[in-house]
């Protein structure tokens, strides 16, 4: 077979291949220094990503980029911020330019969880999801989408979550949030389109992390048993959906919201 097909256009075999390379892009990932967050950067890592994790723990996300710089041979460098503070996000924008030049992937990642019933939410407690979920997504947005559109390049990728997207109860406010940073990702897309920045959302199902350890046996028997694979998702199962948003694979896919959730929500 020949390595092009005038008929119909298609790319050399070497292009095809490439699609996937992010050799000389930057990715700066939040939550970046445990779970679903250091498993993104060491997947874009290993694909030839240079890494920028921003973790409010500064020794986690330290030795999650050493780790990361060890095992994939990329430059991996840590900063830390509380990503709700808008001082905090704008000084490690400005901190992460200086050190590697650029930014060509956004992943906002960082968040937390609070599981009660919605009435009983402090007024604290509901607006502190919003703060990391939306609020720091969107902070990082507007302090690196104009630097994006300068360059003409760029993917931002903001986790959402299937909870955005079907009830459940306890977790009202964190649902909430994910909705919103979903809607925040559609619309930012759309905006920026003309720019050639794209901007899409991952939305997880239950995947094993941290976060979800701190459910009960009855409530892990339960999500595996009414999940479609039968199963937690884990966290390298991340790294292709971040992978394939990051790179030219997906050139001519802005706005989406990209589930990964066994089949969650095809039920």
């Amino acid at each position: 077979m020949p390595a092009t097909e005038s008929s119909t256009n298609l790319p050399h075999a070497e292009a095809v291949r490439a699609l996937h390379d992010l050799t000389g892009r930057v990715a700066l990932i939040t939550g970046g220094g445990s779970g679903l967050g250091r498993a993104m950067a060491w997947g874009l890592a290993c694909h030839g990503a240079e890494i920028i994790i921003v973790d409010r723990d500064q020794s986690s996300g330290a030795a999650a980029a050493n780790w990361i710089a060890g095992g994939s041979g990329r430059r991996a460098v840590s900063l830390s911020a509380d990503v709700s503070q808008e001082m905090e996000v704008n000084k490690v924008c400005r901190e992460a330019l200086e050190a590697i030049g650029c930014v060509d992937i956004l992943v906002n990642n960082a968040g937390h969880n609070i599981r009660k019933p919605l009435v009983e939410y402090s007024t604290a407690e509901f607006d502190s999801l919003h703060a990391v979920h939306v609020r720091g997504a969107f902070l990082f947005c507007r302090a690196l989408a104009p630097h994006m559109r300068d360059r003409r390049r760029g993917s931002i990728i903001n986790i959402a979550s299937m909870l955005g997207q079907v009830g459940a109860p306890n977790v009202g406010a964190y649902a909430a949030a994910k909705a919103a940073v979903a809607q925040l990702s559609r619309v930012l897309a759309l905006e920026m389109a003309v720019d050639g920045v794209r901007v899409n959302a991952i939305a997880p199902g239950y995947i094993d992390t941290p976060l979800t350890r701190q459910h009960t046996p009855e409530i892990r028997e339960r999500i595996c048993s009414t999940t479609p694979l039968r199963r937690y998702g884990e966290p390298h199962e991340l790294i292709g959906p971040v992978l394939f948003l990051a790179s030219d694979a997906s050139a001519f896919v802005t706005g989406s919201v990209l589930t990964v959730d066994g089949g969650w929500t095809a039920q």
